[in-house]
């Protein structure tokens, strides 16, 4: 089914999700900013696992020339640590001691990562809400927020460990349920508990459909990645023999090329489910009123 971006409208006391009215309780909860609606579905009901995933593709087809370089550019970053290591000698073994400098650099291309990801996911939104803003507009606001990422990101992952730690349920549940938050900090622009409240309170009746998605979305791109590295090695063989450096060569190209590519595609499918949740979430007040 194809599926279209829609204009975006937003009203003082109430926002239009996915072409239908929505009351002002699923657009504006507790300590968050108005949203703006987010519509790329062409119809006035909740999408299905495949809509959801073709909404998000096609999210992803309209922003990724736009969104490449920078996505590229948070694989170089994360690639620095390990290129220092080469340079200097050091081992590249997990557990091996490292110096300052390393932790300098892996910090630093962790928050550059977070940086990437939430600038990409505001692009992605002013294009799914048809209101694109400036380019330094978005970048500025992504640097702002970006000790609300960072605690975000890390609180999300510490949850996410304790349950897995304390039994696997939890944990798996968790990492579901919090899958959203991101995007729901970057589009509402709430404070970290509250956000965390948003992206559970949009899941909770909906964990198993963004497990589906998430299961087939994580399916797909484990698939291209090994089409991706079978064609590389392919490739090496037929250009004089692969040997380890040849082989080591294209593996990392193509881990590169696959990574710069499947972070828009994330972001973008990660958009589609959150303006998914939101129409849910909608219909569900509506029909408890």
């Amino acid at each position: 089914m194809s599926v279209g971006v829609g204009r975006a409208v937003s009203g003082k006391a109430s926002g239009e999700v996915c072409h239908g009215r929505a009351s002002d309780a699923s657009v504006r909860a507790p300590g968050f900013a108005t949203l703006a609606a987010v519509k790329i579905f062409p119809y006035d009901r909740p999408a299905s696992a495949g809509e959801v995933l073709d909404a998000g593709f096609l999210l992803f087809r309209r922003t990724v020339l736009a969104c490449l370089p920078w996505s590229l550019l948070a694989v170089v970053a994360g690639n620095l640590p390990t290129a220092y290591q080469l340079l200097s000698g050091q081992r590249l073994e997990l557990w091996a001691p490292k110096d300052p400098l390393w932790w300098l650099l892996i910090c630093g291309a962790a928050l550059a990562n977070l940086w990437v990801w939430t600038f990409i996911v505001r692009r992605q939104l002013g294009v799914a809400r048809a209101a694109p803003r400036p380019f330094m507009t978005d970048a500025v606001a992504a640097l702002r927020r970006l000790p609300h990422s960072l605690g975000l990101v890390v609180g999300a992952m510490t949850l996410v460990l304790v349950g897995m730690l304390l039994l696997v349920a939890p944990g798996v549940y968790l990492g579901i349920a919090l899958w959203p938050s991101l995007t729901v900090l970057t589009a509402e622009e709430g404070g970290i508990r509250a956000t965390y409240d948003r992206s559970l309170q949009l899941v909770r009746h909906n964990w198993w459909h963004t497990a589906t998605i998430l299961g087939v979305a994580s399916s797909a791109l484990l698939a291209l990645y090994v089409v991706g590295v079978l064609a590389a090695l392919a490739f090496a063989q037929l250009s004089g023999g692969l040997d380890r450096s040849s082989a080591t060569l294209a593996l990392t190209i193509v881990s590169a090329l696959l990574a710069g590519v499947f972070q828009p595609l994330l972001t973008a499918l990660g958009i589609a489910q959150y303006a998914d949740l939101l129409r849910r979430h909608a219909e569900r007040e509506t029909a408890a009123a």
